[in-house]
């Protein structure tokens, strides 16, 4: 979140970069950031749900509660993946911010090279400048990796489970399973249709 927050106290080159930032990618940084803790929760919640249910299952298992988990669980699912979009627009920005840093850095570099003392002194503070901020930078682009990725993983958890369930339900609920089985696979394959289009 680093340079979301840190524009207001950046100055020289830093800050031109990190202003930079489109108020989209500060928005989907902002949304990542407030929102991850809950939605991970929420899926991991969601996750143990199916697998204890999925465990119990039987004939006589209540239709409408399975059923009801399915369509929760894809709701989540879906709440999730939307947030990882966010943390997409995010990272690709926090890369963009990278990659300005550096190009900026080699810039002062060669003008290092060919420069008067008090020119030297400048951009020397300036390269100090974007080695703290390039650092700082890249610590926040390996947490936002990490958590993406954690959440992708319990996301895609949550699909396989709830991949399960729908087939429990398909097999284990008698012929209203059956049915609601068959209507979805349906409107799934229409859905297929329509996007192929």
């Amino acid at each position: 979140m680093f340079w979301i927050v840190a524009p207001i106290v950046a100055v020289g080159v830093v800050a031109a970069i990190m202003s930079s930032a489109s108020e989209g990618e500060r928005v989907a940084r902002r949304n990542w950031e407030s929102k991850r803790e809950e939605v991970k929760k929420t899926v991991e919640e969601h996750r143990r749900n199916i697998e204890t249910h999925l465990r119990q299952a039987q004939q006589s298992y209540d239709f409408h509660f399975l059923t009801d988990l399915h369509f929760s669980s894809h709701r989540v699912a879906d709440s999730a993946y939307k947030l990882l979009n966010d943390a997409r627009e995010s990272f690709g920005a926090t890369i963009r911010i990278l990659n300005q840093a550096f190009t900026k850095k080699n810039e002062l570099k060669s003008k290092l090279e060919t420069s008067g003392r008090e020119q030297k002194k400048e951009y020397l503070t300036e390269i100090r400048s974007l080695n703290d901020f390039i650092g700082k930078v890249l610590e926040d682009k390996k947490t936002m990796e990490s958590q993406r990725d954690g959440l992708l993983a319990e996301v895609k958890r949550l699909n396989a489970q709830t991949a399960e369930l729908k087939a429990a339900i398909r097999d284990r609920c008698g012929e209203k399973g059956r049915d609601w089985h068959q209507r979805l696979e349906q409107r799934a394959q229409a859905n297929r249709l329509r996007r192929a289009k």
